[in-house]
């Protein structure tokens, strides 16, 4: 008797083992896929290139930082996504809907047509409100302008959570991004929803992964 209580307990100490470590490995799993963005929708691609297509042309844009890019992982009808922190730069996405810009010829890279010249317009799309601090780092409140200087959007840090053109993007190893430069999440604005939504604008974007770059174009809706 007192042999099969020893047993018995035994046998239960080996399963809750068993059971530590299966629960142990499911989240040594989950903490991977946090870290290299399985279960994020959307993806930063670092080490590709950027490219804006007109007239069947890759335009460089040169003012635009790839790293501030985001796109839908899956499916062919992908969203743009827009960094947050880099809200002056989405000025130049604006002249891209309203072409207020030129064509060169001359590039020093052999991947593009010609490079986008953004001299020739002076209207201010991006106006910073105030900015706000939060935990460790500082945000701008800003508000997005069309072309006729009507107030489109408005961007403040502590009203993301209701805010539908919002996505929270965290940069992930296989990204390109360093281990040390896989940080907190960052707020990125779907530029594809806000300009189908305010500005009648259809944005494409296509992903060459043979030539590692996004290629994206903006035209008016049907």
């Amino acid at each position: 008797m007192k042999k099969m209580r020893q047993d018995k307990l035994k046998l239960s100490r080996k399963r809750l083992i068993s059971y530590i470590i299966i629960l142990v490995a499911i989240a040594c799993i989950a903490v991977l896929a946090i870290v290299f963005g399985f279960f994020q929708r959307q993806e930063v691609l670092e080490k590709y290139q950027l490219a804006y297509m007109q007239d069947g042309k890759s335009l460089e844009i040169s003012p635009i930082n790839i790293t501030d890019i985001a796109v839908d992982k899956r499916g062919q009808d992908k969203d743009l996504y827009f960094r947050i922190n880099s809200n002056y730069d989405l000025d130049y996405l604006f002249r891209l809907a309203y072409r207020q810009f030129e064509v060169k010829k001359s590039t020093d890279s052999k991947l593009y047509d010609g490079t986008v010249d953004f001299s020739v317009s002076d209207n201010a799309y991006v106006i910073q409100e105030s900015l706000k601090k939060m935990d460790k780092d500082i945000y701008a409140v800003f508000s997005l302008h069309n072309k006729k200087g009507n107030e489109i959007y408005r961007y403040d840090p502590e009203e993301t959570s209701t805010d539908k053109y919002i996505e929270r993007i965290k940069p992930t190893v296989l990204q390109g991004y360093e281990k040390s430069e896989v940080g907190n999440y960052d707020d990125f604005i779907n530029i594809t929803k806000l300009f189908h939504d305010k500005l009648n604008k259809k944005v494409t974007v296509t992903v060459d992964k043979e030539k590692k770059m996004i290629e994206f174009k903006i035209r008016d809706e049907k």
